[in-house]
């Protein structure tokens, strides 16, 4: 499936605990304040089903006076969507292997830092003979940083759409139906460029610990964030048969949500959202049954992500300190 997101799996099925150590003698000085005005992390893995199975890109975020703080991504798939076979495509359009452009800002309206403690990692002993991990660590104090922020921006997605053969959900152009045959698919490429806006709620540990002659580099923050969508979507032409043909019968669905996690520990960034995210709708006269409205054309819940970064310049681990 990819490179790192299996080994990521296998340390967390094989990882065997964790030993805290006895305390140590160490001081400890916060840099919660202290983040990076422009960090550059690099998308090497992501699995976006509104997309193609994997995609990659770069993701830039950063802290303008201490009071603003501003994320922008871009992704592109690198390979089209391989759980469909091109040769079970009837429309031999161009696919679109999916865009992702997002750029918002957090305005925090409730800041506060309390004492607290992290979690400094000594050492990680892999045992290959045993086929585990083992993490040694003390805690040291640590000021943790709090936030509640509205949070915004705009979004432009471009992505393909399939249809298999479920004799509900096809395409109309003029007064000719198009369908697929069974176990055949008839796709468009459709792209939404739009709104976000909601709230967030983020916690930050910054510190360096010294312990002895090692001085140890920590940052840790997680964020939680539910928003909604506002999007217009275009769509593009099909061709069949060596014909080009308009999409008649497609009808816009311009609202939608997410919620989403993102994790950034010493470098290393994961996010997993989930939700609707705005497109058209192909109307027909005929009834979907039951089980597709809930499992193939949700009109809740249409999308799940997982993007893994890697920090490449000005990460939070070491700015400031």
């Amino acid at each position: 499936m990819r490179i790192t997101l299996p080994f990521t799996l296998f340390l967390l099925v094989n990882f065997s605990g964790v030993v805290a150590e006895a305390q140590p003698d160490y001081t400890s000085t916060s840099y919660t304040h202290e983040l990076s005005p422009f960090k550059v992390s690099l998308t090497v893995v992501g699995m976006e089903d509104i997309l193609t199975p994997v995609t990659a890109g770069l993701l830039f975020e950063g802290q303008l006076k201490d009071k603003i703080f501003y994320n922008v991504q871009f992704r592109q798939g690198y390979i089209r969507n391989f759980m469909i076979p091109k040769s079970d495509l009837i429309t031999t359009q161009k696919e679109s292997k999916g865009t992702v452009f997002e750029a918002g800002i957090d305005l925090p309206f409730s800041d506060r830092i309390k004492p607290g403690r992290v979690k400094v990692t000594t050492s990680l002993d892999f045992s290959y003979d045993r086929n585990n991990l083992l993490e040694k660590y003390f805690k040291a104090d640590c000021d943790v940083r709090k936030y509640w922020a509205f949070n915004g921006g705009i979004m432009y997605y471009n992505r393909p759409e399939y249809i298999n053969s479920d004799s509900a959900l096809y395409i109309i152009s003029g007064n000719e139906n198009i369908k697929a045959p069974k176990d055949q698919f008839t796709h468009f490429n459709q792209s939404t460029l739009g709104f976000y806006a909601g709230i967030a709620k983020r916690k930050i540990k910054k510190a360096l610990v010294k312990n002895g002659d090692v001085n140890y580099g920590v940052y840790y923050s997680t964020k939680f964030y539910a928003q909604v969508f506002i999007g217009n979507t275009s769509i593009g032409d099909i061709v069949y048969n060596n014909q080009p043909y308009k999409i008649d019968n497609a009808v816009q669905m311009p609202l939608g949500y997410r919620i989403g996690w993102q994790w950034d520990q010493n470098g290393v960034v994961t996010g997993f959202e989930f939700g609707k995210m705005p497109g058209v709708k192909l109307e027909t006269p005929v009834e979907q049954s039951q089980l597709s409205k809930i499992f193939v054309q949700n009109p809740f819940l249409n999308y799940a992500r997982l993007t893994i970064h890697f920090t490449l310049f000005n990460g939070d681990k070491r700015y400031g300190m």
